[in-house]
């Protein structure tokens, strides 16, 4: 059984920007799923399979640090 390679590209959601290109990639993670890339935690929110070219074109969004500050002033 032939395996064909397919390019994975990961880019961030709202800037579209390019933020890394895989080659037979081992899984492709789902929508919701959560990917650590570039020291930080990203969510995927799209998955776009092309077939014609072989590329699977991810969109996700970086997780935002919620930094809970509690006020002193009560």
């Amino acid at each position: 059984m032939s395996r064909e390679v397919a390019k994975v590209i990961l880019w961030e959601e709202n800037q579209k920007d390019f933020l890394k290109k895989f080659y037979d990639l081992q899984f492709t993670p789902r929508v919701g799923e959560e990917v650590y890339l570039k020291k930080e935690k990203w969510k995927v929110t799209r998955v776009e399979h092309d077939v014609e070219v072989s590329e699977i074109n991810i969109y996700m969004e970086l997780i935002k640090k919620v930094k809970q500050e509690k006020s002193s002033n009560s």
